[in-house]
């Protein structure tokens, strides 16, 4: 089972297109993206309301409130009762703070950093690992009772980070500008370009409503530190982030320059696809490798259709040996890219139909007069579009005209008729698009009757597809023509009819004269202009279709910008 197998135009999911990304691609990614970039430091702060309930302050609010003390850098062995800074705090009735940034945490081995994302077994949710590279946790609590006042200053040690571990529901993530989240926070999605980036990931994964509460690693359950984690930092700097739009620690998002795309991504969803073993089930008791082999899913609707619901696939998108050399594949519904050629195609195959017009008529001496024409741009007079199988798209033309000169034609009958078809299949990595002309004659001239296909001509155009390092669709064509068009002058007319030859090869200059300018190669844009979802976000390494006809590529992440 592999990405061969995909089948999106079936009714069980019906997604224009999909994009699966790895487990072990995702982390990967994710922990380059923080590697290579600043990310923003967050600082939250607490005060005491008038009920004495927390409220947040702004930062630059607290230090004009406290004469500029900054709660961070009093130090851990400070004496609440005589340190001027900790009274400054008091005055503005101060309770915690954190600072925090995102990050790889300190003191880890390459090969020992704990992943941020993990796909197990559950299609609709994911464990996502929130990890800083620095976190500072202060807290003063005032004398009561019997008890003096506290001051405490801690940060997460080298090599045991302070984790936050939780699953997150992802029919609850961000998806297509719009939706149902906060204003500041659709607005926020919206503006990165990219749906299919690391960090547009990382802000969903951060926004979506977590389905279990967090919990805290290398802290002391039983430990001050992990009462005000998990009671001030886990409770309201979460909820914070729903209300208020807030992304990940202060996470700012940039607006992606890829290119646009031929589809525009208007829906989307996201599923998990765990390893599937060879009778279809999922992989009970994976490897490590076997785990990296998951993949999200993003589940697209395009150019404002409907998205379905998120249904499992019966096959594995990834493979473990793909993991060397690709990070996840796109596929797209053949439907959809069917209708792509339809827009291409429905502006092209007018201007090769044509409709035939013939007259006989009568000189002087009551001789037959022989007359043809056409009009060209006639809509073709059918169009089908099979919904399974290796045609994709089918176009016909057939138009026919008749006239006579005497007693029931006695004495001259034309016939004149053109047809065209082009049909579009789809199979391996070739798109193959034939084109198939005719003009047929029959002429009567008093009781001699001559007739044939003075053009009949097939043009096969194979379009073998690459993907450039764009995301454009590329195409090598190779191209052939079979002729079984008649030569009226040496097969078609007996040199006994006498003027019929000079009738017929007039009749030939001319078809030939109109086959040379309608019957043409379909215009390699029409291949090469399709740019894949993703542009810039994804490099693409092969092109292929599917047994079902969905074309499906390779993808690699170009880039973590």
């Amino acid at each position: 089972m592999s990405a061969k197998q995909s089948y999106l135009s079936s009714a069980n999911f019906g997604y224009g297109a999909v994009v699966a990304t790895t487990q072990a691609s995702i982390n990967a990614m994710i922990k380059e993206y923080l590697y290579s970039s600043t990310q923003p430091e967050a600082l939250i702060c607490y005060v005491a309301d008038a009920e004495g309930n927390p409220a947040a302050i702004d930062y630059q609010t607290l230090l004009t409130q406290t004469d500029g003390t900054d709660p961070f850098s009093i130090p851990a062995n400070a004496d609440p009762a005589t340190d001027p800074g900790i009274a400054n705090l008091q005055k503005a009735r101060f309770m915690v703070g954190f600072k925090a940034t995102l990050g790889i945490p300190p003191g880890y081995a390459l090969n020992a950093i704990p992943d941020f994302v993990t796909l197990g077994a559950d299609a609709t949710a994911v464990t996502f690992r929130l990890m800083c590279s620095e976190f500072i946790v202060v807290s003063y609590t005032p004398s009561g009772g019997y008890s003096p006042a506290q001051w405490m200053w801690q940060s997460q040690p080298p090599g045991a980070a302070w984790m936050f571990t939780s699953k997150v529901n992802m029919r609850q993530m961000a998806v297509a500008p719009g939706a149902a989240l906060p204003a500041a926070v659709a607005a926020k999605a919206a503006a990165t370009g990219g749906a299919f980036s690391i960090q547009k990931l990382l802000f969903d994964l951060d926004n979506a409503a977590l389905e279990t509460i967090p919990a805290i690693s290398n802290v002391d359950p039983s430990s001050n530190l992990y009462l005000v984690l998990e009671k001030d930092f886990i409770g309201k700097y979460f909820a914070s982030v729903k209300e208020k739009g807030g992304d990940l620690l202060g996470y700012v998002l940039t607006p992606s320059t890829a290119p646009p795309s031929t589809l525009t991504v208007t829906n989307l969803n996201y599923q998990v696809s765990p390893l599937l073993a060879s009778n279809g089930q999922v992989l009970q008791n994976p490897t490590a490798q076997e785990m990296g082999a998951a993949t999200l899913n993003y589940l697209c609707a395009v150019n404002g259709a409907k998205l379905p619901a998120p249904a499992n696939f019966g096959w594995n998108w990834m493979e473990t040996p793909d993991l060397a050399n690709s990070h996840g594949v796109i596929a797209i519904n053949r439907d959809t890219f069917a209708s792509y050629f339809r827009t291409k195609l429905d502006q092209y195959v007018p201007s090769r139909c044509f409709k035939p017009s013939t007259t006989v008529n009568l000189d002087s001496a009551s001789a037959p007069v022989y007359h043809w024409g056409v009009t060209g741009g006639q809509a073709p007079t059918a169009v089908l579009a099979p919904p399974a199988g290796a045609t994709i798209l089918e176009y016909s033309y057939n138009g026919s005209s008749y006239d006579q000169a005497g007693l029931d034609g006695d004495i001259g009958q034309s016939t004149f008729s053109t047809a065209f078809t082009l049909t579009v299949t789809f199979a391996g990595s070739v798109i193959t698009i034939t084109q198939h002309a005719v003009i047929y004659v029959k002429i009567r001239h008093l009781a001699s009757t001559v007739d044939g296909n003075v053009v009949d001509k097939t043009i096969t155009d194979s379009y073998t597809m690459t993907v450039d390092a764009s995301g454009r669709l590329a195409a090598v064509l190779a191209s052939k023509t079979a002729d079984n068009s008649v030569d009226p002058k040496t097969n078609w007319f007996i040199d006994a009819f006498t003027g019929l030859n000079d009738l017929s090869s007039s009749v030939g200059d001319w078809s030939r004269g109109f086959e040379s300018t309608a019957l043409k190669d379909i215009p390699v844009s029409v291949v090469q202009d399709f740019v894949f979802p993703g542009g810039k976000t994804f490099l693409f390494k092969d092109a292929m279709f599917s047994a079902y006809q969905d074309l499906v590529a390779h993808i690699t992440y170009a880039s973590t910008n």
